[in-house]
């Protein structure tokens, strides 16, 4: 993982050792010892993230180091990154209060990592939603849903393992109807999931438990035969089921309540670029009252075993599982009258400031509810972390929705 943004890790420690060299150092001092004792942590950093890299493969027992080791590189180099940015500001106007400002931003983003990787990461809330429908049928009005994502269990291993137990304790807390988890059980491997089969197994909720995997559940990062990561996935869907949950892959259950029904739709990891695409909704959704768009004027769906015959504006109100923001508007959109979509995938990058988080850029639906005519998705930030364990602003959450008419 950490080759992926090795340039901007070369970025942020190079650019400002190279500016305040320049800027400072060279000013303060001509002694040459001096001068270069100043580069002294960096070459030290840089030793220790070739040491990290030796490790750079997301199994379980390394994951505690590389996270370790991205907490103190970021410790030292954001400070320095953001001072220099506003220092050199302060070079066309005010430069003694810009100066300041900059190394007071500089202090409070000390303050930020360290308190988001050793108090944020752990900062569980409940974000309550209600989502309005028109066609919700009568008797589910008021039906609750926790829903959560992204657990990314390997990240525990570094002294966390206890808040697995608190997460789950949390959902069960909130009594809903439905427990729905939206993928990336584990970051790299099944065996990431030994020692938490009898704490997962403890989730419950009156009508079950429903899942969907992500995009780090089909062991795409094991450098590896395909017929060993394929052994792995089905490994980990085997474990998902032993829990008592129900694994949605392309297919979906129905509910009922009294005459009433609704639809949980689960979709296979459908990304974009690197990542798995092998969601299939007219698979998911067969034998659902007009859920696609292509359907006929009339449908043929089986009731209680009785086949009869629907008019157009009748369809099977239907909850999609699926991992990736993007497939929503790829797919569901065009090709389906799905009426509420759930995902996670983005963690709204660990990082949010005034509803705002530089995945932004990457992601047009990345954080909380987004509408399209009669159609809502919702994205959750997510309950776990990758890579880096910290989050601030964009905390570990559980969405409890509740379904209304309207």
């Amino acid at each position: 993982m950490l080759l992926r943004i090795l340039l901007l890790l070369f970025i942020l420690l190079i650019v400002p050792d190279a500016y305040i060299y320049l800027r400072y150092v060279r000013r303060w001092t001509c002694r040459w010892l001096m001068r270069a004792l100043t580069f002294l942590p960096t070459i030290l950093l840089l030793l220790y993230m070739l040491l990290v890299m030796q490790h750079d493969d997301m199994r379980t027992e390394h994951q505690p180091v590389v996270g370790l080791f991205m907490f103190v590189f970021l410790l030292y180099t954001v400070p320095r990154m953001l001072f220099t940015l506003l220092d050199l500001i302060g070079l066309l106007f005010l430069p003694r209060y810009v100066r300041l400002f900059a190394m007071t931003v500089a202090l409070f983003s000390s303050i930020l990592l360290c308190y988001g990787f050793f108090i944020g990461r752990s900062r569980y809330v409940v974000h309550q939603q209600t989502f309005y429908f028109q066609n919700l049928p009568k008797e589910f009005d008021g039906y609750r849903i926790a829903h959560f994502s992204d657990l990314h269990i390997g990240t525990f291993g570094d002294g966390h393992q206890s808040d697995v137990t608190d997460i789950v304790n949390l959902i069960n807390r909130q009594k809903c109807d439905a427990i729905l988890f939206t993928g990336d059980l584990v970051n790299y491997e099944s065996r990431e999931t030994d020692g938490y089969k009898q704490v997962l197994s403890q989730l419950k909720a009156s009508d079950g438990v429903f899942a969907v995997m992500g995009n780090h559940d089909y062991s795409m990062y094991i450098p590896a035969e395909r017929a060993v990561r394929e052994a792995d996935i089905q490994e980990l869907q085997r474990r998902e089921r032993s829990y008592g949950w129900t694994l949605l892959l392309n297919d979906h259950v129905v509910l009922h309540r009294a005459n009433d029904s609704i639809a949980i739709v689960g979709s296979e990891n459908d990304g974009t670029g690197r990542f798995p695409a092998l969601g299939n909704l007219p698979l998911a959704t067969a034998g659902l009252c007009h859920v696609m768009r292509n359907d006929t004027a009339t449908y043929v769906c089986v009731v209680d075993s009785d086949t009869v015959a629907v008019p157009k504006d009748d369809h099977t109100f239907s909850i999609l599982l699926t991992h990736d923001p993007t497939h929503w508007r790829r797919n569901v959109l065009p090709d389906t009258r799905i009426d509420l979509s759930l995902a996670g995938h983005t963690h709204a990058g660990q990082f949010k400031v005034f509803g705002w988080s530089p995945v932004a850029f990457v992601y047009d639906e990345w954080s909380g509810a987004y509408t399209e005519g009669a159609q809502v998705l919702n994205v959750s930030d997510g309950i776990g972390q990758i890579m880096f364990p910290f989050r601030f602003g964009a905390w570990p959450e559980v969405n409890v929705i509740t379904l209304k008419r309207q």
